[in-house]
């Protein structure tokens, strides 16, 4: 630019005044970025985030939530199981059967009552031997009067009368030592006894059986009867030693002299039958053998039901723990994110010399309910926690504390059964 002569005078130099429009384009500056949206903006994007962690971890907390709700219903049932025992009382009434045995015998002295001579297999082994050979026996007894050959139906029915002998010895030796053992014990366990004589003993058996009235107690054994289970027995023994005879002098003539050896060693047989059956019949040893089966077997259902009850309520827990801490990692997520996002604000700010406190002016429009009109506040952005309140709700309802009350209730109270002392009452 040159100089610029004004009437003669000299003037300096100027600088040209900027036009605010360039090729046709008004020049605005750029405007100052607002803090605050900046931050509002980065926050609702971090509660968005953590609204969608919550969202995503909803399935994971529906499938802890229906384990959690499985296994309090089948502890539950585990429970009742035991309640159900309990009610039934019969814990409490085979140890009370096992104390009854044991106080009913607490004064036998060195003989104990239940002590059995001769153990019950053993009389079967006896009873089974004499059954065979009296059927065999009796069988060609029949077969040699028949007359008839091994071709013949006879033949192989002529071993019936022979099981029905059989049959016989067991029922009279059964019914002979039920009648014995009473009267053995009663006869020996008496506490008084009067002095007797050949024609007393004479007269009491064939005349004048019961020369004073007896009493018993009701837990005392029923009265003896030996007329009719002795009868039975001789007949018996009879039928086979008379047909032992009528072998043995068809088949021996020539041998008169083994005739009775003969019948004695059948008869001898089924005598040792009945013997073996009446030495080993023993009610009390019955008794006590089956009070003892049943606490035994109460004690073992006992424990399979307590020790299923207690894995269920193991399993319970484990369930109910890992629902708590699922809850608890998906709210803590959500946090986190939110926190990281705050904590990065801050360090920005720190960085920028900013300071105030963190605010979120955000305003939202809440969805209108049915004959409203839409409105709108300032809230603040927020996680949805409540997403989370159904399993919340799963944890609290079906807590392990309440399936514990209930198990040591019910425990307690089978536990008293065993105490057959103690007034029992279910609980």
């Amino acid at each position: 630019m040159g100089d610029v002569v004004d009437n003669g005078r000299w003037q300096a130099p100027v600088q040209c005044p900027v036009s605010p429009v360039l090729l046709g384009s008004p020049m605005t500056p750029p405007p100052t970025p607002r803090l605050e949206d900046i931050e509002a903006a980065a926050l609702l994007r971090a509660f968005g985030s953590g609204n969608a962690a919550l969202l995503a971890s909803q399935p994971a907390l529906d499938e802890a939530s229906d384990r959690v709700v499985e296994r309090y219903h089948a502890a539950h049932a585990a429970i009742d199981e035991i309640s159900r025992l309990v009610a039934r009382q019969k814990v409490y009434e085979a140890r009370r059967a096992e104390s009854d045995v044991t106080e009913r015998h607490a004064n036998d002295g060195p003989e104990d009552l239940r002590r059995r001579a001769v153990p019950k297999w053993m009389v079967w082994i006896v009873l089974l031997l004499a059954a065979i050979f009296d059927a065999a026996f009796v069988g060609t007894v029949v077969q040699s009067i028949f007359g008839v050959g091994p071709d013949s139906l006879l033949y192989r029915l002529a071993y019936l009368p022979g099981v029905g002998l059989a049959l016989c010895l067991l029922a009279s030796g059964h019914s002979l030592a039920e009648h014995m053992f009473r009267h053995k014990v009663r006869a020996t366990r008496a506490r008084r006894r009067k002095p007797t004589n050949p024609w007393q003993v004479l007269r009491k058996v064939f005349w004048h059986w019961r020369s004073e009235e007896q009493t018993r107690e009701d837990r005392d054994l029923p009265w003896a009867r030996l007329a009719g289970p002795v009868f039975f027995a001789v007949l018996a023994v009879g039928v086979l030693a008379a047909g032992a005879g009528v072998r043995a002098l068809d088949s021996s003539t020539s041998r008169p002299a083994y005739i009775p050896v003969f019948m004695g060693l059948l008869v001898l047989l089924s005598v040792s039958a009945i013997a073996v059956t009446v030495i080993s019949h023993n009610p009390y040893a019955d008794s006590a053998a089956k009070a003892n089966r049943d606490v035994s077997t109460v004690e073992k259902q006992a424990k399979s039901l307590v020790g299923a009850a207690r894995k269920e309520l193991v399993a319970h827990s484990k369930a109910w723990n890992y629902l708590r801490s699922t809850i608890t990692t998906a709210e803590g997520d959500a946090v986190r994110i939110v926190e990281e996002e705050c904590a990065r604000i801050l360090e920005d700010r720190g960085r920028r010399g900013v300071e105030g406190p963190l605010r979120l002016p955000l305003t939202v429009l809440r969805w209108p309910e049915e004959g409203e009109e839409p409105t709108s506040e300032s809230v603040l952005p927020a996680l949805r926690l409540e997403i989370l309140q159904n399993a919340r709700d799963v944890a609290s309802r079906h807590s392990p504390n309440t399936l514990q009350d209930a198990f040591d209730r019910v425990v307690a109270a089978l536990h008293q059964q065993f105490r057959p002392t103690i007034p029992v009452g279910s609980q």
